[in-house]
């Protein structure tokens, strides 16, 4: 059994919390996520089983969407409202076009964040979160993150609602944050919802209670791993070539155009009991990660 598990996380649980549920029920050598949801947040979380976990880097760098609400007014030393709260101040006098003029002006493009100082961020080998929970104050670098969408979904003083798509490594709490700085205020992450990673949705998503009771087992649930890489390109080769990646060995392969630089590709046999991680160059195919051979 492997493949991609798409969980709604339920509020309340730790993304582990959620790994700790399913265990029982997998009962898969190996089990990992993708995309770490804090437990406050719901949404769509991918569970990875057995040789799934091999893929788990190149799930982590797909875009993301969520829905948030942010509530103005104060700011808290995690940046949502599971804090304490720092700093108190007057909710912005502003209407819905002007806080949506903001967004789009400030907000979309490329940024440089400051990640929350409670963050699974590693600082020389330590997170961010326990140096905060030991009274640390860790100097923050800023980091260049992408906004690829955003929009106000409602405004209700004190709370607006928005939606975006960013890139892997934003966080909406520290863009919650920012947000109420630049309108000379306070805000604080109140909720959030992610709906998409790359092509999982949280329609096509399952609760814990549906893959618990799952009468048919929860194999028919899982997506392949070929399926979950859709957006990488696809080489079928030959069992004699299959062999060869496995061992570590480049193969001449003509019949793929390589495009500048290298490009990831899956490389598959026809039987489907093959699948590896390959660099695409001119002409060759160089093995990069075997995920799984039969």
């Amino acid at each position: 059994m492997r493949g991609v598990l798409n969980i709604n996380k339920p509020a309340g649980m730790s993304s582990y919390d959620v790994l700790r549920k399913l265990k029982p029920v997998l009962k898969s050598k190996r089990l990992g996520h993708s995309g770490t949801l804090d437990p406050m947040a719901t949404g769509v979380l991918l569970v990875l089983v057995n040789e799934a976990t091999k893929i788990s880097r190149l799930l982590l760098n797909l875009s993301k969407d969520y829905e948030a609400e942010i509530r103005f007014g104060l700011q808290t030393d995690t940046d949502d409202l599971t804090g304490k709260v720092t700093r108190t101040a007057p909710v912005p006098e502003i209407k819905a076009e002007e806080l949506s003029r903001v967004l789009q002006e400030k907000f979309r493009g490329e940024l440089l964040q400051v990640p929350p100082i409670f963050s699974a961020l590693k600082q020389n080998g330590v997170p961010l979160y326990r140096r905060a929970r030991q009274g640390q104050k860790p100097v923050r670098s800023a980091r260049k993150v992408k906004v690829e969408d955003l929009s106000l979904l409602s405004w209700e003083p004190p709370i607006a609602r928005i939606w975006c798509r960013v890139s892997a490594g934003t966080y909406i709490r520290a863009l919650a944050r920012d947000l109420g700085v630049a309108l000379g205020s306070a805000a604080t992450l109140a909720g959030l919802r992610r709906t998409r990673i790359g092509e999982f949705t949280l329609e096509r998503s399952y609760s814990l209670s549906q893959v618990l009771g799952a009468e048919k087992g929860v194999e028919g649930l899982l997506v392949p791993v070929e399926q979950a890489l859709a957006h990488l390109p696809k080489i079928v080769v030959s069992a004699e070539q299959a062999e060869r990646l496995q061992k570590g060995r480049a193969v001449i392969f003509l019949e793929i155009e390589a495009k500048p630089g290298s490009e990831l590709g899956l490389a598959l046999t026809r039987e489907s009991n093959f699948c590896a991680l390959v660099k695409i160059k001119p002409g060759r195919l160089i093995p990069e990660r075997i995920v799984y051979a039969e």
